[in-house]
């Protein structure tokens, strides 16, 4: 996984069209998505189908929409530090 990306998710929700729109462009359907606070809210269909590699915390997986629950992998700190330490880039878009 060092060649891909791994993409944090952290905007507030007034800034997330942008946001949403900026991982569009710059996400391969291989990199990993991590979808964190606010952003968690929203996630449009075009993100949801596009990457197989999604993720939230399992804390605010309560935040998530019901028909974006199937797409994204609940995971704890423990899990997201170990899945941090994969990638050589991590972009964070806030």
């Amino acid at each position: 996984m060092k060649n891909n990306a791994l993409f944090l998710i952290q905007s507030p929700y007034c800034n997330l069209d942008k946001i949403w729109n900026e991982l569009v462009q710059m996400a391969q359907p291989d990199d990993h998505i991590v979808i964190m606070g606010d952003a968690t809210l929203s996630i449009p269909a075009a993100v949801l189908g596009r990457s197989p590699h999604l993720y939230c915390l399992t804390n605010e997986q309560t935040l998530l929409a019901d028909e974006a629950r199937e797409y994204i992998n609940p995971i704890d700190y423990a899990a997201f530090a170990d899945l941090v330490l994969q990638f050589a880039r991590c972009i964070t878009l806030k």
